[in-house]
């Protein structure tokens, strides 16, 4: 009898808590993997600021639950497309970017980037900001340093010097090289200038971007340019923001989508990236002849231009 009272008296104590396995615990909801894969319902484990497990259900514990049932959990978006370098100062918990589900933010499009590098990095450490935050080096930046905004070829020694520019951001930080042929000083640079300085970038591990020289009647000629660039630099080549502007030249993009799969078959890295809306945004300097666009620009015009443009 006494060895019965024991068992009863056993079962009556409460179950030794265990400490839960994640600071978070997400469960339930269709998890979608950021890797291609089909969605599958699962849980998601977060420990400190790590997400440390993505699978099926495992029935562990959180200090914190979170029930996603009927919503979707994926990874944060990246906006490879951003001209927020003077926002993210001003506003830094970017809710215009996160409530949208955007956790970072690539900078630098279009050929214009801070430079140096290292100083404009060094001072987003100390911002805190909602965000991941990186930077491409602007090929048109780092011509107008050089060369000014002349309607001229460089010279040997000229591109000596912008290679080692671009050699040093991207030791500093920068994810690659990028290019506003469409604008100034960028529509000066003939292709194999372009070239010269991806190819340093690929060299160290980096992706070339182009807002190409034409996205209307000379698209297709501008996505060749932007193809053969990566074809001469060994370098992952990204075509920004592509569409095709003016009624007249809808349907060419049935051509430059053929150019870029055929690209890729022959073992080139070529993608595309789109906005999801039709309108389109720039400068109003932008639709005048080159000529009328060499004089320099006044003091905080690209500042101004990056606060309100996409």
């Amino acid at each position: 009898m006494l060895r019965i009272g024991c068992l009863l008296l056993l079962s009556a104590l409460p179950a030794l808590s265990q400490s839960p396995d994640f600071d978070i615990l997400i469960t339930g909801g269709r998890i979608v993997d950021g890797g291609g894969n089909p969605w599958f319902v699962g849980d998601v484990g977060i420990v400190g600021d790590t997400v440390v497990y993505v699978g099926p259900p495992t029935g562990k514990q959180g200090k914190k639950t979170l029930s996603a049932k009927g919503l979707i959990v994926a990874p944060g978006f990246i906006d490879t497309h951003s001209h927020g370098r003077r926002g993210v100062f001003e506003v830094p918990t970017a809710e215009n970017q996160i409530r949208q589900g955007v956790t970072t933010i690539i900078e630098g499009p279009d050929g214009s980037s801070p430079y140096p590098i290292k100083p404009f990095l060094d001072r987003f450490s100390k911002v805190p900001a909602t965000t991941n935050f990186g930077l491409m080096l602007g090929q048109g930046t780092v011509r107008e340093q050089v060369i000014g905004l002349k309607d001229r070829k460089a010279t040997p020694e000229e591109i000596i010097r912008m290679e080692g520019m671009v050699r040093q951001a991207m030791r500093d930080g920068a994810f690659g090289l990028s290019t506003g042929l469409f604008y100034i000083p960028g529509a000066f640079t003939p292709t194999e200038e372009v070239a010269a300085l991806a190819k340093v970038a690929g060299e160290l591990g980096g992706v070339y971007t182009s807002h190409m020289r034409s996205e209307a009647a000379a698209i297709v000629d501008a996505v060749k340019e932007t193809i053969r660039i990566g074809e001469l630099a060994g370098i992952p080549v990204q075509v920004t923001h592509h569409k095709v502007i003016g009624r007249a030249n809808w349907g060419l993009s049935k051509e430059t989508v053929r150019l870029v799969a055929e690209a890729r078959a022959r073992g080139l890295d070529v993608t595309i990236d789109q906005y999801p809306y039709t309108a389109s945004s720039t400068g109003l300097a932008a639709l005048f002849p080159k000529w009328t666009r060499i004089r320099p620009r006044p003091a905080g015009a690209d500042a101004r231009r990056n606060r309100y443009r996409h």
